[in-house]
C-alpha cells in the first residue's frame, strides 16, 4: 500500500477494527479511526503512533450524520480525501433472543449500526472517490447474512442488508475506479457474543478465528490487486489470488435475488 493512501476505519475500538487499523497502518496508510469509547480509541491511536503510523481520531456513533461528516472532513483536512473506507462498526444488540421475545429498540439499534452507519459513511466518501476516479469501500459483513439463524434474526437481517448495500454500490460505481466489497471476517467473538458464550447460549467453537485474518484480507483488498471482484461477498478463507485469476469465468459469491430477471441485475431501478 502506497504512502498516499488514506483509510477511514469505523469501530476501531473493537478487536476486528483495531486489527484492521494496525494492518493498514503497518502498510503505510494514514488513518482516521472512529469509535464510541474515547478512552479506548485514544489507546488504539497511541499504539499506532508508537509504531510510526499517522493517525487521527473521531469519537462518535456511526448512526449520527454529524459525526460521519466530521470524521470524513477531519480526515480530508489532516491527510487528504479518504481512499479506503472500512465499514467495520456494527454488531448484535442481543444474542439468543427469538423474534417473539425480542426488544424492538434492540432491533432498531442493530439495524441502525449495521446498515444505516455504513450507508452514511459510504455516502460521505463517495463524491470525493468518484471525483478522483479511485476508492475502495470494504464493509465487514457476516456469514450470518446468508442464512436463517434462530435467536439472531436482527443480526441476520442487518448483515443481509449491508451485503446488498455493498453490492449496490459496486453496481452503481462500475467503471468509475471506485469498488466495493463485503467481507465475512470469520468467527471472531465480539463482546455480546462472548457474553452469550459465557452464559451458555452460543457454543464457543463457532468463533475460532483471530481478528488478524480479517485485517490481512482487508489490507489485500485495499491494495487494489483484486478490484475485478468488486461487488463480491468474500470470506476470510477465500483465496483472493485464485478468485481474481479465475474472474470472470468463476466469479466470487455475489448475492442475488433469485426471482429477479437476469436482465435487471445491476441496472438502475425504474419501478
Amino acid at each position: 500500500m502506497s504512502d498516499n493512501q488514506v483509510a477511514l476505519v469505523t469501530g476501531a475500538t473493537g478487536a476486528i477494527g483495531r486489527a484492521i487499523a494496525t494492518e493498514l497502518g503497518a502498510r503505510g496508510a494514514a488513518l482516521m479511526i472512529t469509535g464510541r469509547r474515547p478512552d479506548v480509541l485514544e489507546g488504539v491511536a497511541g499504539e499506532l503512533r508508537y509504531r510510526g503510523v499517522r493517525v487521527k481520531t473521531a469519537v462518535g456513533d456511526v448512526t449520527d450524520p454529524a459525526h460521519v461528516s466530521d470524521a470524513v472532513a477531519r480526515a480530508m483536512e489532516a491527510f487528504g480525501p479518504v481512499t479506503t473506507l472500512v465499514n467495520n462498526a456494527g454488531g448484535a444488540s442481543a444474542v439468543g433472543v427469538s423474534v417473539a421475545d425480542s426488544d424492538p429498540l434492540a432491533w432498531r439499534e442493530t439495524l441502525l449500526g449495521n446498515v444505516y452507519g455504513p450507508y452514511l459513511f459510504s455516502r460521505a466518501v463517495l463524491p470525493a472517490m468518484l471525483a478522483a476516479k479511485r476508492g475502495r469501500i470494504i464493509t465487514v459483513a457476516s456469514r450470518a447474512g446468508t442464512a436463517a439463524i434462530p435467536g439472531a434474526a436482527d443480526y441476520v437481517v442487518a448483515k443481509t442488508a449491508v451485503m446488498r448495500l455493498s453490492e449496490n454500490i459496486a453496481a452503481e460505481t462500475r467503471g468509475t475506479g471506485v469498488v466495493a466489497f463485503s467481507l465475512h471476517p470469520g468467527g471472531v467473538a465480539s463482546r455480546p457474543v462472548q457474553e452469550a458464550i459465557d452464559e451458555g447460549k452460543v457454543p464457543p467453537e463457532r468463533f475460532p478465528d483471530a481478528p488478524e485474518a480479517a485485517a490481512r484480507m482487508v489490507a489485500e483488498l485495499a491494495d487494489g490487486h483484486h478490484d475485478v471482484l468488486s461487488g463480491a461477498y468474500l470470506d476470510i478463507h477465500d483465496d483472493l489470488a485464485a478468485l481474481t485469476a479465475a474472474w470472470p469465468s468463476e466469479p466470487s459469491r455475489v448475492l442475488r435475488v433469485v426471482d429477479l430477471p437476469a436482465e435487471r441485475h445491476a441496472r438502475p431501478f425504474t419501478g
